[in-house]
């Protein structure tokens, strides 16, 4: 229904490269890791209550692309990229744009918000530090449009460590891709 109240299109795979423009909504880094733990968390408590919330958490602070709530949103795009024209822009937009686009942003039902104790935990996510970086640089980059060739070299621009770091472990995602540098 949401769907076509919008006049969403569905794109899939090859079907991307016809795009010339992706609007991409960028959450804060930081705001989007302590929320999409917690999400994370209490969806697989109420559906797996044979699990206790420690091991959950464990998993979710040791396991950094193992669900979409937290996942970096660098994977995300990059994940895009695979399916990109050389010549699409992406435009960064912030959250406060989601209403612009869908009004099906709502905090999910049942879901308690995070402590501070939990959210400096969750803060320290095992081989996080480089991604949070790459997605801060991203979060940075709201309000302009560029290639993601382009995007690859602003974030190498402003974070070389960061990028080569990321960039590295992703080179075999990359490398049959235009957008290897």
């Amino acid at each position: 229904m949401a769907k076509e109240q919008n006049n969403w299109r569905v794109y899939i795979n090859q079907q991307i490269q016809k795009i010339i423009n992706i609007d991409v909504i960028i959450r804060n880094p930081q705001d989007r890791v302590i929320s999409g733990i917690n999400t994370f968390t209490q969806n697989v408590m109420r559906d797996n209550s044979e699990l206790d919330a420690t091991t959950v958490r464990w998993f979710a602070q040791n396991y950094l692309h193992l669900d979409r709530h937290y996942c970096p949103q660098f994977s995300w795009i990059l994940n895009l990229a695979r399916y990109l024209n050389a010549d699409a822009k992406l435009n960064f937009l912030s959250m406060s744009n989601i209403d612009d686009i869908a009004k099906l942003h709502k905090k999910p039902p049942g879901i308690c918000k995070v402590s501070e104790d939990l959210a400096e935990q969750f803060a320290q996510i095992k081989n996080n530090e480089m991604y949070q970086r790459i997605d801060t640089i991203i979060f940075n980059a709201i309000g302009q449009s560029m290639t993601f060739g382009q995007l690859l070299q602003f974030i190498k621009h402003n974070d070389t460590l960061a990028y080569e770091y990321v960039i590295g472990h992703a080179q075999q995602i990359l490398a049959p891709t235009y957008v290897l540098p």
